[in-house]
């Protein structure tokens, strides 16, 4: 993976892109170059109106050069929306491949990324700062390059009219690249703190909305506000200043143009009034001049947008070329059925330890229980399990094998999760059953809903499976998101089912109930239930217990014989 160091090499990243595009990208830029070849008749045609056709009074002759003169402009016109349709297409391809890489690359982050990263700032990154690196492609394209591709031409145009005037022009470029200069650094200085300002007033509403339900409970209202304001007035005023800069630098551009324009019709009518100049080549070259001040406006508009753009595109960049080192490079897939084994393992998150020389062996098809005080490490069980996290020494196997040999995503679909705070998202209840299923049987969707002790709910609701539910599942209780939770991972058909504190919202006996669904279910999975409940720990006859960074079975000893012979029988509860 390249490595991005500053400007140039993000530029470099963006080239990955552009480079799939160059060909459409050399057409716009000949596109632009035939529009200023376009007008060069047009500086031929003004002077030979002023020149010889006015003088002789000839109408019908001018009317003719004016015909000629309106259909050159409307072909450059022609011209001129072709460029911009074509650019507008190029860009919106380059957006959309990177933007669609972003989130490849997002998905394919490890857990402990997640751990620690601002949400806030990444949907910022990936939504926003791709919008800003779109409108800067495109001003880049549609405007940038060919405004400077038809400066180059229009300025070859004047020198070929009168060298002499395009030299007394050429003075205005010095006092035009110092102004850019002291006005473009303090632009490029606010667009970067607006960013920032960006950030924490679109991550603070983020997580305004997420905590709503606790600014309610605790009448915090007047206190999200208070805290809010201060980000609004902050973006405000940041915002303000990179409004004001941008437009001071266009506002200072548009002025040393204008003032270059009266200097020039002034020195070039003196050279009229003295014979030393056509009156037909001052129209033709002043004619030419505003077509060029006209084009080099654009180009200085766009410098805003490519600043902001630019400070995006170094984040993008960033973003994109750093990864966390993967836990597991494994290729090998297997047909797992449901066997974990842990030798001598070892984790700590940071300088933290939390488990300490673990061994243990879950033969396929067992039902067990993880009980343990809060923070003793039950969920990190879980989490090293499904490959989330890499144990700092030790090792573990899935069906004898370990998982460095393993391609641990492809082993991770065999498992399934219902945690104890299930996430519904805004959809139907089928489409938060089958999440991440492309087709799904209707037969496994009801037998899975009937084994999660769901069937009734929905068979009471008038759509049914249509049902819509809100984001975070808001309209449903806590025991039905969990059963949907559940449901979602029996439908998968998984080897191994862990089951997070399932008693935060279902009650002892449905937990009993669904662990007897579960185990009469043919080839039922192997599952793990964490959970401190001890009415759901004496329906489970094998347990392990997470205490002093250690693992024991229900009897206090560290043997792990049971756990690998004795089956679960619902009969064996109290």
């Amino acid at each position: 993976m390249m490595k991005v160091t500053g400007t140039y090499g993000s530029w470099r990243w963006l080239w990955r892109y552009v480079r799939k595009v160059r060909l459409a990208i050399t057409v716009c830029i000949v596109l632009a170059l035939i529009e200023s070849l376009s007008l060069v008749p047009v500086a031929w045609l003004v002077k030979f109106a002023f020149d010889r056709v006015i003088p002789s009074h000839d109408s019908a002759r001018l009317i003719e050069l004016g015909c000629g003169l309106l259909a050159l402009v409307l072909c450059s016109s022609a011209i001129t929306m072709t460029t911009r349709f074509a650019s507008l297409r190029t860009t919106k391809r380059i957006i959309g491949d990177l933007r669609s890489d972003l989130l490849v690359h997002l998905c394919t982050m490890e857990r402990e990324f997640f751990d620690t990263a601002d949400h806030g700032e990444l949907h910022t990154l990936v939504v926003e700062d791709t919008q800003l690196v779109d409108v800067m492609m495109n001003a880049l394209i549609a405007n940038f390059i060919p405004s400077l591709v038809l400066g180059s031409v229009l300025v070859i145009i004047l020198g070929a009219i009168d060298l002499k005037l395009l030299l007394f022009l050429s003075l205005v470029m010095p006092v035009m690249l110092i102004v850019h200069r002291r006005l473009g650094t303090r632009a490029k200085t606010t667009a970067k703190a607006n960013r920032n300002a960006y950030f924490r007033f679109s991550g603070g509403v983020q997580s305004l909305l997420m905590r709503m339900n606790l600014t309610k409970a605790h009448g915090a209202e007047e206190f999200e506000v208070r805290i809010h304001h201060r980000n609004i007035d902050d973006l405000r005023s940041i915002s303000e200043k990179m409004a004001w800069s941008s437009s001071a630098l266009s506002l200072s551009h548009a002025g040393i143009v204008t003032v270059a324009s009266v200097a020039v019709l002034v020195i070039g009518g003196l050279d009229v009034a003295a014979n030393n100049m056509s009156m037909g080549s001052l129209m033709s070259f002043y004619v030419v001049m505003m077509v060029l001040a006209s084009r080099m406006q654009q180009l200085f508009s766009t410098i805003p947008q490519l600043v902001e753009g630019r400070h995006a595109l170094d984040a993008l960049a960033k973003f994109s070329t750093s990864m966390i080192a993967p836990n597991y490079t494994g290729t090998r897939k297997i047909d797992f059925e449901g066997s974990i084994e842990f030798r001598d393992v070892s984790f700590g998150y940071n300088s933290t330890p939390v488990l300490e020389n673990v061994s243990l062996q879950l033969n396929s098809g067992l039902i067990v229980a993880i009980s343990g005080n809060n923070g003793s490490g039950k969920s990190t069980l879980s989490h090293l399990i499904l490959g989330l996290y890499r144990p700092q020494r030790g090792v573990i196997l899935a069906d004898g094998i370990p998982y460095d040999a393993l391609d641990v995503l492809e082993l991770r679909r065999a498992m399934a999760v219902a945690a104890q705070d299930p996430l519904i998202f805004a959809g139907s209840i089928w489409e938060n059953i089958t999440y991440g299923m492309d087709d799904s049987n209707p037969h496994d969707v009801e037998a899975a809903c009937s084994a999660a002790l769901l069937d009734s709910f929905i068979s009471r609701l008038p759509e049914g499976y249509d049902t819509r539910v809100d984001e975070r599942g808001g309209v449903l209780s806590g025991g039905e998101r969990q059963k949907i939770s559940i449901a979602r991972a029996l439908v998968r058909k998984p080897q191994i089912l862990i089951l997070d504190e399932p008693t935060n919202h279902l009650d002892p006996d449905s937990v009993r109930s669904l662990l007897s669904n579960l185990s009469s279910i043919a080839d039922h999975p192997t599952v793990l239930v964490i959970t401190q409940d001890p009415r759901v720990l004496d329906a489970i006859p094998i347990r392990l217990h997470v205490e002093n960074r250690t693992v024991k079975g229900h009897n206090g000893s560290t043997s792990m014989d049971r756990l690998v012979n004795d089956p679960y029988r619902p009969e064996d509860g109290p």
